[in-house]
């Protein structure tokens, strides 16, 4: 799968899963590919997974280990299967550490995704950032 192909593939599913949520949908952005794309990067080169400190966009990262192959829809699916944890009617989910990668995907307030992919070996390290 290309580049763009998985950039396309990543922000479909995101607006796919954001209209179950009446979210509008998210557009991809330019600068934002390439800021994730450079995070990207610094994982698969130092092989860890981690947050970016000091980021002014949300971020969910996605890895697999053993498969080079990994789909765009694998990481937003995996991330939206918080869905399953989430409280809904709930003012502050108190579990924010189990349904925060859910509640970026769907958050109303986005508009802009930056999608960025690398490998190392048989290691995928996906990054997506949000605007707002």
């Amino acid at each position: 799968m290309s580049f763009t192909t998985f950039q396309q593939t990543v922000l479909e599913r995101h607006n796919t899963l954001r209209a179950r949520h009446s979210a509008a949908p998210l557009e991809l952005d330019a600068n934002l590919c390439n800021f994730a794309q450079q995070w990207a990067n610094v994982l698969a080169s130092k092989n860890v997974m981690q947050h970016r400190s000091n980021n002014k966009y949300g971020e969910n990262l996605y890895a697999s280990f053993g498969n080079a192959n990994v789909t765009g829809n694998e990481a937003v699916d995996s991330w939206y299967n918080e869905i399953k944890y989430y409280r809904f009617g709930a003012s502050q989910p108190s579990n924010f550490s189990q349904v925060g990668h859910f509640t970026q995907v769907v958050w109303r307030n986005s508009r802009r995704l930056g999608v960025g992919i690398a490998k190392r070996g048989t290691s995928v390290y996906v990054v997506c950032n949000y605007d707002p």
